[in-house]
């Protein structure tokens, strides 16, 4: 994949902004548990009256690529907009957390004995308002003395999926309960030829086995994504634990993951 052809899009209430008009930079990170990421948008050089209309809470979405070959990489809420001056430059960063601020909501619910994991997890999760975007558990572990959920919603998620051997995150302003080495995911094949820079780091961390990723900013790779890799070290499937998409003008325009083994 020849590294040119950049395309950058952000849409921000009603306003669309474009990497061909404006110099723009940001770092998109996504992981695989339940606390929002946030995430950092420069853009250089905006207008007094423009930069008045971006507002905390407003939708924001990021999409990148290629020229014929671009998606979404961000979809979440304005949380702060800051305005410096850097020499003859004024330069806007605008943060965007990738739902609304559901770390605040907190609940005191006392579950019945034998209460399923998966009760307590379709209950909590409207609790937070997110949409699921899957919902599938390794095994529904039955609470056989009864649950007390009491506390940040989010940490509540994250418990009682681990007591499901299953994870928990939040991306583009969904809410996923799921395996993330099991789903209908589509597989991206990434070697030399895909946008794979250099070679694969192995590393082996808390049990699991896998390898840091460097290639080409690709919209397709994001959390539990199935990558096919082909490289000089390794050659075989891995499934995307956390990484970040970075992009600019001239400068980075990567996507770097950490994949687990099956």
């Amino acid at each position: 994949m020849p590294n040119f052809g950049r395309v950058v899009e952000i849409l921000i209430g009603n306003k669309r902004f474009s990497n061909s008009d404006l110099t723009m930079e940001g770092s998109i990170p996504f992981d695989n548990d339940p606390l929002p990421n946030e995430s950092e948008i420069k853009i250089w050089n905006l207008s007094s009256e423009t930069i008045a209309q971006l507002q905390r809470g407003q939708t924001a979405m990021v999409n990148a690529g290629y020229r014929g070959d671009m998606g979404l990489i961000l979809h979440g809420f304005v949380s702060k907009v800051v305005t410096k001056r850097e020499g003859v430059d004024r330069i806007t960063s605008i943060y965007v957390l990738d739902s609304d601020d559901i770390t605040k909501r907190k609940v005191d619910i006392a579950y019945k004995n034998n209460t399923l994991a998966s009760y307590i997890l379709k209950d909590m999760a409207g609790q937070l308002g997110l949409p699921l975007g899957q919902f599938e558990l390794n095994q529904d572990y039955r609470y056989e003395e009864g649950y007390t959920a009491k506390g940040e919603v989010t940490k509540i998620i994250s418990d009682v999926a681990a007591d499901c051997g299953t994870s928990a995150y939040v991306n583009k302003g969904k809410l996923f309960i799921r395996n993330l080495r099991m789903g209908a995911d589509d597989v991206f094949a990434l070697s030399v030829n895909t946008g794979l820079i250099g070679s694969p780091e192995p590393f082996e961390e808390e049990g699991f086995k896998g390898f840091s990723i460097h290639t080409q900013l690709q919209y397709r790779i994001t959390t539990a994504s199935v990558i096919d890799l082909t490289s000089s070290i390794f050659e075989g499937r891995v499934h995307v634990r956390s990484g970040s998409h970075k992009f600019s003008n001239t400068g980075n325009f990567t996507t770097e993951v950490e994949a687990i083994l099956p």
